[in-house]
């Protein structure tokens, strides 16, 4: 699993480290195992690496267990070190050797048939430019997240080619199961999708979409020639350069950052703009920005333990309910069904809610 001395050093001293990193990992605050800090998990790897393991399959339980969230390389004391890369190897074995958690291997088998996560679903195309707007596959059926865009957009009279559905998709479910070679085939195919249709710009809800297109295809040899914002960004700049019009409201907002938009993508002000523009006031929660805690993603997604997951869960809504807002929001489609325990809205529902027609 290790390519050069540079990388059986940086996994050494992750294995060595006082392991403080845990107190900002969702996995271990959530469950109390020590054994899913990143400081263990190092050291599992590297245990793995000099064939001390030989429980198998408990080494890629454990690897599955992560959320992939990124809160550890956040708080890294190490420069240019990410853990996650080591952990994506081991799950990449894991899948050679088909030893997946169940639900993660049911995703894997629903993609092998229907070129998405979730099933046979209708191509979503419509509008033109060479501005696109791509719907995930977690937004597909989040029919208010949608209708928020369409108006959004017809108000702000924006030609937008939107595309999504069938089997477009960016591929991350097979990227987080370990299926490298599936990976690079959807991400190849997302590639086309985005060319054929001259595409100089896209927006995108979904967080782990961007991440993958700007950073992990390349990984897999796949690279593109596009600009890509997420939609919070999008939303702000409408609002900044006038092209629609609010109402404020006088009530208050807790917004959850999505873990990959905060800690990987870096868009944690954009959001937040927003909320000011439509003049609420914002509570953040104990855990907010780049310190922000994952939702715990959907069952056999990210983290392949659904166990371990709804227990991420559950912690998140726990610590949102503690400001008490009037309303809670994100920006990612995953994010707020995952939470849909305390009414989660996209931000750009509130912001379709609050524009004045002209």
């Amino acid at each position: 699993m290790m390519e050069d001395k540079k990388e059986l050093e940086q996994i050494t001293n992750c294995a060595m480290c006082a392991n403080m990193c845990k107190y900002s990992c969702p996995t271990y605050l959530a469950t109390g195992k020590e054994t899913i800090t990143p400081q263990k998990i190092a050291r599992l790897i590297l245990y793995k690496e000099k064939a001390f393991l030989e429980d198998q399959q408990g080494f890629f339980d454990v690897m599955f267990q992560s959320a992939m969230c990124g809160a550890c390389k956040i708080h890294c004391i190490y420069d240019n070190y990410d853990l996650r890369k080591f952990i994506q190897r081991g799950r990449s074995k894991a899948f050679k050797e088909g030893m997946l958690p169940d639900e993660t291997r049911k995703r894997v088998e629903t993609f092998a048939s229907f070129g998405n996560p979730h099933g046979e679903r209708q191509l979503l195309q419509k509008g033109t430019g060479d501005l696109g707007y791509f719907v995930s596959c977690s937004a597909y059926n989040d029919q208010d997240l949608l209708k928020a865009m369409d108006r959004i957009i017809s108000v702000g009279k924006k030609q937008i080619y939107q595309f999504g559905g069938a089997d477009i998709c960016c591929g991350a479910p097979l990227y987080y199961a370990g299926d490298t070679e599936g990976f690079e085939k959807a991400a190849r195919k997302m590639k086309g999708e985005i060319e054929n249709r001259k595409l100089r710009k896209v927006i995108a809800d979904c967080p782990t979409c961007i991440k993958m297109m700007t950073e992990v295809y390349h990984e897999v040899g796949v690279d593109l020639d596009v600009e890509f914002v997420h939609t919070t960004e999008f939303l702000n700049s409408l609002l900044e350069e006038g092209k629609i019009k609010v109402k404020r409201r006088n009530a208050t907002a807790t917004f959850h950052d999505p873990c990959i938009l905060a800690n990987d993508l870096g868009v944690t002000a954009a959001p937040r703009e927003i909320l000011s523009a439509l003049g609420f006031e914002i509570k953040e929660p104990v855990y907010s920005q780049e310190d922000t805690h994952c939702c715990g993603g959907l069952c056999g997604a990210r983290i392949g333990d659904c166990g371990v997951a709804d227990k991420v869960s559950t912690m998140r809504i726990n610590e949102l309910k503690e400001t008490a807002a009037d309303v809670y929001l994100s920006a990612c489609p995953t994010c707020k069904a995952v939470l849909s325990d305390i009414d989660m809205k996209d931000i750009a529902e509130l912001v379709s809610e609050q524009i004045i027609d002209e």
